[in-house]
């Protein structure tokens, strides 16, 4: 088989094929012979019925499944030559019933792909990135102590406290459509500082039962998700009214030796030291995360990715349709609702291009680096999500054996170790600038929505040549 490929736009290749006639003829051959072995045909033996009588039957039929048979040999043989290098993002844009096809003639014709792109490598071995340091307070390990207090303590009533932080309430509510109550409930515990009562999103109620005693009353006005168990509220706005019963405080254990001995501590000192350790490998957690980000985008900013647009926009129209439904069922107007797709079109689209980018990024570092998934990170993965949802680890594992969501997973994990693989090899440098006021580290950066000055200049040379 002949191939000649040519670029027609990012990730984008015009493949045309030439099948000899010999190669044509061989397929006619072998399907002759096949069918001649299989079919008994009136007045002869199997396997020596006429060739003339065969066509006569069957050829038709053979001209539509030769044709097929050699258009996937083609692509199989296109995609199996490693030195032309073509990973197809999708499946090629081939009509195969269009194609001619005749006996006795060479097989031609051009079809184009969507692959995979192509770019350099960018060097991701000794990058330096900044990152907050890590310390660890003193109140920090007294709110660790406190958590690990908590989960043995015992609610008691604070028949004339004042509502505070950490407390649990209990109320009677009632969700109201004008005059008429849509659903209520009554002695329902309402941990205080969540804004969120019987799966209403209130958060205005915390600030009016801040300091309040028993008989206080609030009112939210609450939407209703649209994903609520209760299809009947589904999406609607309520008003949602609340009176304070009885306000419960956690009384904490003392730390005595009964306590100690209980969570294995020998004295106070080492659950204070120990306390301090858990607390810091999980700032350590979080100072990866981010490192492993920055680093990411530093290596974007690097090296130029170019996607197909009509990709790009397929995903875009993608989360328009999803983003639509969703106003749509919260009753949102026509015209509302095209002002709010419209107005994020834009930073949604170039968070799409940046995610793809980043994935094809990633997918290069693993390569470069031989990184494999076994089967034990694959399970630990699953068993993670279902401990994180509290779904039973059998249901979560059978809802990954349909689809690609395998694959999807897989891939994650891939792209995880390729950004801790990056992230070991870089120089981390404290810049105390980066810590936030009350001395947390920041939150992951957020996607950037413009292009860097550099890449800016490198399109706009690509589009002058």
């Amino acid at each position: 088989m002949d191939f000649k490929v040519e670029d027609v736009g990012p990730c984008r290749k015009k493949i045309a094929v030439t099948i000899a006639p010999e190669r044509v003829g061989e397929e006619y051959d072998s399907k002759f012979q096949e069918i001649n072995e299989q079919v008994a045909m009136p007045g002869f033996r199997p396997g020596r019925a006429p060739r003339a009588l065969l066509e006569k039957r069957f050829g038709s039929r053979l001209d539509d499944e030769i044709k097929g048979d050699l258009v996937k040999a083609a692509l199989d043989e296109l995609l199996e030559d490693k030195e032309r290098g073509i990973e197809l993002m999708a499946p090629p844009e081939l009509d195969v019933e269009a194609l001619e096809f005749e006996r006795g003639e060479a097989f031609a014709f051009e079809f184009e792909v969507v692959t995979r792109p192509t770019f350099d490598t960018p060097e991701y071995k000794g990058l330096e990135v900044k990152v907050p340091p890590i310390e660890v307070s003193d109140e920090e390990v007294e709110a660790g102590i406190d958590r690990l207090r908590r989960r043995t303590a015992t609610l008691e009533t604070e028949s004339k406290g004042k509502v505070q932080a950490e407390d649990v309430l209990i109320v009677d509510w009632k969700a109201m459509d004008g005059d008429s109550v849509e659903a209520r409930d009554d002695n329902v515990y309402y941990p205080f500082g969540r804004g969120v009562l019987a799966d209403f999103v209130a958060e205005s109620l915390d600030e009016q039962l801040e300091g309040k005693s028993a008989g206080a009353e609030a009112t939210a006005t609450v939407k209703v998700a649209v994903d609520d168990p209760r299809e009947e509220l589904r999406g609607r706005e309520l008003e949602l009214s609340v009176v304070l019963k009885e306000v419960k405080r956690y009384a904490l254990p003392p730390i005595d030796k009964d306590f100690l001995a209980k969570h294995d501590y020998d004295d106070e000192a080492e659950l204070k030291d120990e306390t301090s350790k858990q607390i810091r490998r999980a700032k350590e957690r979080q100072r990866d995360g981010l490192a492993e980000q920055l680093l990411a985008d530093q290596l974007l900013d690097s090296v130029e990715i170019s996607l197909p647009e009509d990709f790009i926009e397929k995903e875009l129209e993608n989360w328009a349709q999803r983003k639509r439904m969703s106003l749509q069922m919260e009753k949102v107007e026509d015209e509302e609702i095209a002002k709010q797709i419209e107005s994020a079109r834009e930073d949604t689209k170039a968070a799409i291009q940046k995610d793809m980018q980043r994935h094809f990024l990633l997918d290069r570092i693993a390569e470069a680096e031989e990184i494999e998934v076994t089967e034990g990170e694959m399970v630990q993965a699953v068993q993670e999500i279902a401990m994180a949802y509290g779904h039973p680890i059998e249901q979560v594992m059978a809802s990954f054996r349909d689809g690609d969501r395998l694959a999807e997973l897989q891939s994650e994990i891939r792209h995880r170790k390729a950004r801790a693989a990056v992230r070991a090899v870089a120089t981390l440098v404290e810049d105390a600038s980066m810590l936030s006021d009350d001395g947390a580290q920041p939150a992951k950066k957020k996607a950037a929505k413009k292009k860097t000055a550099k890449k800016k200049a490198a399109a706009k040379k690509k589009a002058a040549k």
